[in-house]
């Protein structure tokens, strides 16, 4: 396994807050040349600390006046507009693209070049040219550019920040750019770009060439946001909100024997759904919210088989290639569906969730345990004790069912 990824936290608000980091794993059989690399996360950085601002949104003060949540937009970890990229002439640079944000989008072009996409999540595709790249939070993406001939002038980069989940027309979009310079003498040249040229999901096509699975089962999740009974805003799949049960699930799955097969003994909110081994599940996400989700899969790439709208499946429906593309996380517009299929073949326990960090902290993401008893063979029912005394001084119980019992949870 090879390609970009990042590595952040998973508790509470810490990745919004500034846990996150690439991961780079280089693949020793690179199949495509180029003579250097360049590594450029985007994130944004907001003003408040996240968990103080999802305290506001799920119950909001009505003495406090409103203040925009408007992001700070941070490119290669240094202050937005500030940012250079130092160009050879005629060098092919991979240039690694990875949203390690919270809550936005990017898009990324580069005037008076053209970009050419050769990897989307650690999944290496045909190349196809590009005059730019989306990234939701969470995705990932390398192109190839190759630089001009000449040191006469220098060209701007933009990384241009918006969302769909606010209507703020002062701040979104917000339009960042950064400096390809060739020469420091050099005046800097701006070239209008042309018409976005990118390309969809499922128009790519993998370089290993594995076809589409066959499904053995189906999986679908309503994703729905709204005002739960406790009169508190949550987001949620088929209607349970994500609640962390009081012993971690994989403990649980470890523990449990062969009750580790029933669900319910991870607790109703965990949303939990167990995997036999190697079955192939293809999940039906929907959005039923009007605004975007990345939905993001740890453990596994998917293949995305097919995309549309809820409400108009027959019409706007649109169905993958022999070959589809396979990434780990895939943007579900609002009233859209996609179907992803993968392989049980990783044993271990999962989470499917929004990559957005307040629709997670808000519920929006759910469990699944692959292969309980490929599990407990693998571990030999045991951790080792440093993971036993971090749970213990968290105050979580380390092992039975999601509350500490034995068996199903009633």
């Amino acid at each position: 396994q090879a390609g970009t990824y990042w590595i952040h936290s998973h508790y509470k608000s810490q990745t919004a807050d500034g846990l996150r980091a690439p991961l780079i794993i280089q693949d020793p059989h690179e199949v495509y040349t180029y003579d250097e690399e360049i590594v450029l996360p985007l994130e944004d950085w907001f003003r408040e600390p996240a968990h103080e601002m999802v305290k506001q949104f799920r119950n909001p003060d009505p003495s406090v006046r409103f203040q925009p949540i408007v992001p700070y937009g941070i490119i290669g970890g240094t202050c937005v507009n500030r940012h250079h990229i130092y160009f050879v002439p005629g060098r092919t640079y991979r240039i690694r693209l990875l949203n390690i944000g919270s809550s936005f989008d990017f898009q990324f072009s580069m005037e008076g070049h053209r970009m050419r996409l050769i990897e989307v999540d650690g999944v290496m595709v045909k190349e196809r040219a590009m005059h730019g790249v989306t990234v939701a939070v969470g995705q990932r993406a390398s192109v190839l550019v190759t630089a001009r001939n000449t040191t006469d002038s220098n060209y701007v980069f933009r990384a241009d920040m918006y969302t769909d989940l606010l209507q703020m027309p002062r701040y979104n979009p917000l339009n960042y750019t950064g400096v390809i310079e060739y020469s420091p003498t050099a005046t800097t040249t701006r070239e209008r770009c042309a018409a976005w040229l990118t390309v969809p999901d499922l128009d790519l096509v993998p370089l290993d060439g594995q076809p589409m699975l066959e499904a053995d089962r189906r999986i679908t999740l309503d994703a729905y946001s709204g005002v739960f009974s406790d009169q508190t805003f949550r987001h949620s799949f088929n209607n349970y909100t994500y609640v962390a049960p009081h012993v971690p699930t994989l403990l649980s799955a470890l523990t449990s024997g062969a009750a580790a097969n029933d669900s319910l003994v991870y607790g109703h909110q965990t949303n939990t759904h167990v995997l036999r081994h190697m079955e192939v599940v293809e999940v039906v996400i929907k959005n039923h919210d009007y605004y975007s989700h990345p939905f993001h899969l740890h453990g596994h790439v998917f293949q995305i088989v097919e995309t549309g709208s809820i409400r108009n499946k027959d019409r706007r429906s649109k169905m993958a290639q022999e070959v589809p593309v396979r990434r780990d996380t895939v943007v579900i517009h609002g009233g859209q569906y996609a179907a992803v299929r993968f392989r049980a073949d990783n044993p271990g326990v999962w989470l499917m969730h929004c990559h957005i960090d307040f629709h997670i902290m808000l519920g929006l993401q759910m469990t699944f345990v692959e292969a309980p008893d490929k599990i407990q063979q693998s571990m030999d029912a045991s951790l080792p004790e440093q993971y036993r005394d971090n749970c213990i001084a968290q105050g979580f119980k380390t092992s039975g069912n999601a509350f500490g019992d034995q068996g199903p949870v009633k």
